[in-house]
């Protein structure tokens, strides 16, 4: 796009807002129906793994990650975005309103787990029930706004 002419410090301010804005949404859009439920079922099936005692719990959890991995590049590919590990352009808040619960989630199931006759399987159903529903809810408030 050419601009003939000067472009004022408001209105390039305001173009730049509006990129960014526009990014952030296709961002949340742009991800296949399929990526949060089969991230929320890994997320859940490796804290199982983790939280399960024994050796043969904690071997499965390297074929889990790995399908992970495997999830998220094919969910990249799926987008078309090539961001890379390092960032994306989610904010802040949306990245904590995402992984914090599931973050907590986490830890409180290792904790209740080592502590309370709590089961792991209970803490893997609720860490794919709030980190798919989380990331479904996000992913359609992008695609109304």
């Amino acid at each position: 796009m050419e601009t003939y002419g000067s472009v004022g410090r408001d209105e390039a301010s305001a173009a730049l807002a509006s990129v960014r804005d526009s990014r952030r949404r296709m961002a949340w859009r742009g991800y296949p129906g399929w990526y949060w439920p089969a991230t929320g079922a890994t997320l859940g099936a490796l804290s199982y793994t983790t939280g399960v005692p024994g050796w043969a719990a904690l071997a499965a959890s390297v074929p889990v990650a790995a399908a992970l991995v495997i999830i998220t590049l094919a969910a990249g590919r799926a987008r078309g975005v090539c961001e890379g590990w390092t960032g994306g352009a989610a904010r802040q808040r949306e990245r904590i309103v995402l992984y914090g619960p599931a973050a907590l989630v986490i830890l409180a199931g290792a904790a209740a787990s080592k502590f309370a006759s709590w089961p792991p399987i209970a803490a893997a159903v609720l860490l794919f029930v709030l980190f798919a529903g989380t990331g479904l809810a996000l992913s359609a408030r992008a695609a109304r706004q």
